[in-house]
C-alpha cells in the first residue's frame, strides 16, 4: 500500500495572467489516475512519485518505500556532475574550451592527439566522439578507469555529433578532481549537497573493481552513497544513491536558476545554458535535445528539461508552471521501463491539471 502525503499548494497571484496552480489534492488525483490506468508493465516497479509547485512539495507517493529511503538515481548522477562543472567554471578552475590534454596531463602517454583535443564542452554535450552506451559495453574497467577510457579512444571525430556516452561523464569527474584539487564528494558536499540540505555525513563510497558495484548488501542498505573507481574518483555517470526529496531539491535549484534560499549556488547563466538545446540528438531519447548533462524536452506545449536515469529515474522541470516532478523506480533488469513513461505522465496528466485549474 502506498504511503501518501498531500499538502495544499499555495495559490498564485490573482488575475488571468497568473491562474492559481492546482491544489495538492488535484495533482495527487492526477498521479493516481495515471498509475492506476497505466499499461506499462514497468509501472509495478515504481518507488516514489513527488510533485513540487513553486518550490513546495505538494504530493508525495511512496510504494513499498519511505521518504527516508535512498535509492540509486542512475544517470541523474550525470546532471549532478554537470552542475559541479558549472560551479568549477564559475570559480575559475577550468573553462569549457580547455582540452583533456591540458587538464589531464599525466595521461599524455595513453591518449592520441585527437583524444587529447577533446574539450570540456564536448564532454558535457556528449559530442566528444567517445564510444556510445550500448553493446559492446564501453564502460571502463581495470585498475585505472581514466586511462582505460582514454586508451580506447574515439569512434568518430570530436564535435561531429551527439552520442550518449557515459564514459564522457566519468572523464568530467576526473577533470573536476584534477582541476579543483579536491575529492569529488568533498567538493560536492561543500558547494552543493550541504547547502541544499542533502545529508552526506554517512556517505558510503565503495570502490568498484569492475564497471558496476557488486550486489553487496552494504550498498543496498546505505543511505547516501557515491561509489568510486579504483583511483578513488567518484563515478561520474551513475550510482549515486539519494532520497526522492533530495532529487526534488536538485530540480528546485534549477527551477530557481541556481539560487537556493537566497544564495546563488550555481550561476544563473550556467543553468540557462545547461538546460538549453545546445546539441540536437537527432533520433535520441524521445526526440529530446541535450544541454550540459541535461535533456531538453517539453511537457505538452510547455518547455521543460530533465535529468534522466536508467530504469525510470527522472527529475523533470517545467519552468513556466513552476513545476518539478520526480519519479524513482526500483531498477529491475528484467523489465523494460524508462523515464518516457513518467514524461508521459507529466505531459498528459499533471500539466492538464494546471490547465483545468485556470478555468
Amino acid at each position: 500500500m502506498a504511503v501518501v502525503t498531500v499538502l495544499l499548494a499555495g495559490c498564485g497571484s490573482p488575475g488571468p495572467a497568473a491562474p492559481a496552480p492546482p491544489t495538492g489534492a488535484e495533482l495527487a488525483a492526477a498521479v493516481d489516475r495515471f498509475v492506476d490506468q497505466s499499461l506499462s508493465p514497468g509501472i509495478r516497479n515504481r518507488r516514489a512519485i513527488l510533485v513540487a509547485v513553486d518550490g513546495k512539495t505538494v504530493v508525495e507517493r511512496y510504494y513499498d518505500s519511505s521518504a527516508e529511503e535512498s535509492a540509486p538515481i542512475a544517470s541523474v548522477t550525470k546532471s549532478v556532475v554537470g552542475t559541479l562543472v558549472g560551479i568549477a567554471v564559475s570559480e575559475g578552475d577550468l573553462t569549457l574550451d580547455q582540452t583533456i590534454s591540458e587538464l589531464l596531463p599525466s595521461y599524455a602517454g595513453v591518449m592520441t592527439r585527437q583524444v587529447g583535443a577533446i574539450t570540456v564542452r564536448q564532454l558535457l554535450t556528449m559530442t566528444a566522439g567517445l564510444p556510445a552506451d550500448g553493446k559492446p559495453d564501453p564502460r571502463p574497467s581495470g585498475s585505472d578507469w581514466v586511462a582505460d577510457i582514454l586508451r580506447r579512444g574515439t569512434v568518430q571525430p570530436p564535435g561531429r555529433g551527439f552520442a550518449y556516452s557515459s564514459v564522457s561523464s566519468h572523464l568530467l569527474a576526473a577533470i573536476l578532481v584534477e582541476a579543483t584539487g579536491e575529492p569529488m564528494l568533498t567538493y560536492a558536499r561543500e558547494r552543493l549537497f550541504e547547502p541544499l540540505g542533502i545529508d552526506t555525513r554517512q556517505a558510503f563510497q565503495p570502490t568498484l573493481a569492475a564497471g558496476r558495484p557488486d550486489p553487496v548488501r552494504a550498498y543496498d542498505d546505505a543511505g547516501f552513497a557515491w561509489p568510486r573507481d579504483p583511483q578513488g574518483i567518484n563515478v561520474g555517470y551513475g550510482y549515486i544513491k539519494m532520497t526522492a526529496e533530495d532529487m526534488v531539491r536538485l530540480g528546485n535549484l534549477y527551477l530557481d536558476k541556481g539560487a537556493w534560499e537566497g544564495e546563488q549556488l550555481v550561476p544563473s547563466g550556467w543553468v540557462e545554458d545547461a538546460t538549453s538545446p545546445v546539441v540536437s540528438t537527432a533520433h535520441g531519447f524521445g526526440g529530446a535535445d541535450y544541454g550540459y548533462q541535461w535533456w531538453v524536452t517539453s511537457a505538452g506545449e510547455h518547455p521543460a528539461f530533465a535529468a534522466i536515469g536508467y530504469g525510470g529515474q527522472i527529475v523533470e522541470v517545467v519552468p513556466d508552471l513552476r513545476l518539478v516532478v520526480v519519479a524513482s523506480t526500483w531498477i529491475d533488469d528484467t523489465t523494460s521501463f524508462d523515464s518516457r513513461t513518467w514524461q508521459t505522465m507529466v505531459s498528459l496528466v499533471i500539466v492538464p491539471a494546471f490547465e483545468l485549474s485556470s478555468h
